[in-house]
């Protein structure tokens, strides 16, 4: 009985798989070796790779500062904007941060707030044409990130000489303002002016595909002397459960950030939220366990009420640009320590520095910037030892244009090669996969394309890769032999493994 099962079984199992092999789908064997096994996965290469760092420009067009020039012609402003364009992509920037609304004015078509008056020479002149799309559709022509650069609070520098356009919020609502000196600007304690924000915010981010929302470091003004802030009744009427003026006004603005933070968060989740306080949050005098080894006489905390720690804690920003404008050997600010003490404070919220290269060539500022430009170059081997550093904000694009001191010499140095902005925010794009299929003719590289992603164009050599190219289309034309390899990113800047190499003649 056990005999004839087993014979029945060995009978049964052969004439089974000699069936399910003639009726399988699975192709026939190949003459010589592979069988039908599975192809492993390809092995990762093994190459040194380039760092990864935002490298962003700020172009500030309060007072025509840096665009436009004072020149208040629809083609004049496209060539002039297109100028600065290419002189960042070839000295590597991959970051634009465009001021957009700076005194509660547009640089686009807004029903809340007017055309600024930094166009067209008259607040709320249309300028005939749709100025922000045209810059965004520029900077993202030539692979750059945009981000929109907004002041959350003032309204003028000098209140004598303001002349708002009719539709200006300030004629619908002065009681949302207050005076500090000459300025002119938003009171930070009512939730009509927070939810303001909001609402502007929300508008600019529905109408234009922007990278990011930038707020600089004017939060409550800047201190003058015999000058105070006229917002007592404000505490009186909102301060409730404060024990002081101080806190209330930085709980002020703490609201304000938590708010657009949310908003992004809700609306579009791949905004990446920065902001770019001054360089001293706390001096040790001021906070000997927190506070930095510096002895500026002003500080975010104190003086301007913007807890940035505190956003850092919370999550409320993605990104924290201090301004970092003194230099290695200054006193007051060290640069060397305080891009120490940012790194080791700012929680899990990125980092970048900010520096003011406006500053080298100008003999205003000191000889070091005039004779020493290679302090640039110092700064940036500090910062970059920090490993939670991953990026730099150079204030302002008019030196690339002027040049003073040769400046960009230096500049060069630290930003020779081509590089990618890091994954900073939060994950709302599919992830970008792995390319499997690569060949090349003719030196030409073809792959399979995945949906709204863009490819990375590595040229290997001596087993360290170096980025040629980012590219929409599945294909790319070599211009020299060598051996390449292709990644896939994608809106959130990750980026998926090399492809295999592949060799073009």
């Amino acid at each position: 009985m056990k005999i004839f099962s087993k014979l029945t079984l060995i009978v049964f199992v052969v004439f089974g798989l000699a069936a399910c092999d003639k009726n399988s789908d699975a192709p026939d064997k190949p003459e010589t070796g592979g069988g039908n096994k599975p192809k492993p996965e390809e092995p990762e290469l093994n190459v040194k790779m380039p760092r990864k760092e935002m490298r962003a420009v700020w172009i500030a067009t309060v007072a025509n500062i840096d665009w436009p020039k004072n020149i208040y012609n629809m083609e004049s402003q496209k060539k002039e904007f297109i100028e600065y364009l290419d002189l960042f992509v070839k000295y590597n920037v991959n970051a634009v941060v465009m001021q957009v609304r700076p005194m509660a004015d547009a640089f686009y078509n807004s029903e809340l707030e007017p055309w600024s008056k930094y166009i067209t020479g008259t607040q709320g002149k249309d300028p005939g044409y749709d100025v922000m799309q045209f810059m965004i559709d520029e900077t993202h022509k030539r692979g750059l990130e945009f981000h929109a650069w907004l002041n959350p609070y003032r309204i003028s520098n000098n209140v004598y000489a303001f002349e708002p356009a009719p539709n200006h919020i300030y004629r619908k609502h002065p009681e949302w303002t207050m005076r500090y000196g000459k300025k002119l600007m938003f009171r930070p304690a009512l939730p009509q002016v927070r939810e303001y924000l909001v609402k502007v915010v929300d508008d600019l981010i529905f109408k234009y595909d922007v990278d990011g929302i930038h707020f600089d470091d004017y939060f409550y003004p800047y201190p003058e002397r015999n000058t105070t802030i006229d917002d007592d009744g404000d505490f009186i009427e909102y301060g409730s459960g404060f024990d002081n003026i101080e806190d209330f006004r930085r709980d002020n603005v703490n609201k304000a950030i938590e708010a657009v933070h949310n908003l992004l968060v809700q609306k579009k989740p791949g905004i990446l939220f920065s902001v770019s306080p001054y360089g001293v949050w706390r001096n040790k005098s001021e906070d000997p366990v927190r506070g930095s080894d510096s002895s500026t006489s002003l500080s975010n905390y104190d003086d301007l009420y913007a807890d940035i720690l505190l956003w850092c804690e919370k999550g409320w920003i993605d990104l924290v640009v201090p301004q970092l404008y003194a230099t290695t050997k200054n006193y007051a600010m060290n640069f060397t320590k305080m891009s120490s003490w940012w790194a080791k404070n700012t929680y899990d919220c990125n980092l970048a520095i900010g520096y003011g290269i406006y500053r080298f060539g100008n003999p205003a500022e000191g000889n070091i910037y005039v004779n020493s430009p290679v302090e640039l170059e110092n700064e940036f081997f500090h910062a970059r030892r920090q490993k939670k550093v991953n990026g730099s904000f150079l204030y302002n694009a008019t030196v690339f244009k002027e040049n003073k001191v040769n400046i960009l010499s230096n500049l060069w140095n630290v930003y020779s090669e081509r590089v990618l902005i890091p994954f900073m925010g939060r994950d709302t794009d599919l992830a970008p996969q792995k390319i499997t299929s690569i060949s090349a003719e003719n030196k030409t590289m073809f792959w399979k394309a995945q949906n709204g992603m863009r490819y990375v164009i590595y040229k290997i050599a001596d087993g360290t890769a170096v980025i040629k190219d980012i590219v929409k289309e599945n294909r790319y034309e070599c211009t020299e032999s060598g051996e390449y390899s292709v990644s896939v990113l994608n809106r959130d800047n990750r980026e998926s493994p090399l492809s295999k190499i592949v060799i073009v003649h």
